[in-house]
C-alpha cells in the first residue's frame, strides 16, 4: 500500500480526493516535524517513529576499488504496536 491507496480508500470513507491528500499529508508533515522536534512520535495502538544515528563506515567503491568515508546520517525507524496486529 502506498501513499495514493491511502488517499483513495480515505476518499471511499468520508472525504473528496483533494481533502484526503490533503489530511495525509498533513498527518506525514506532523510526523516529520515531530521526529525533527523529539526525535520520536508515538501514535498509540499503532506504533512509534524514532530517529537513530548510524554510524560513520568507510565503502569499497566498486568501479575503482577506493576506499570511500560515508559520514553518518539519521535514519527513521518504525516500531509496530503489540496492539497492531491483534483481531
Amino acid at each position: 500500500m502506498n501513499k495514493d491507496d491511502v488517499i483513495r480508500h480515505l476518499t471511499r470513507h468520508v472525504l473528496d480526493k483533494k481533502q484526503a491528500k490533503m489530511s495525509v499529508d498533513k498527518v506525514f508533515e506532523i510526523i516529520k516535524h515531530g521526529l525533527k522536534r523529539d526525535g520520536k512520535v508515538v501514535i498509540s495502538n499503532f506504533g512509534s517513529f524514532h530517529l537513530k544515528t548510524a554510524r560513520p563506515v568507510t565503502r569499497r567503491n566498486p568501479k575503482t576499488g577506493e576506499k570511500v568515508q560515508v559520514p553518518s546520517k539519521q535514519k527513521v525507524r518504525f516500531k509496530s504496536s503489540e496492539n497492531l496486529l491483534k483481531k
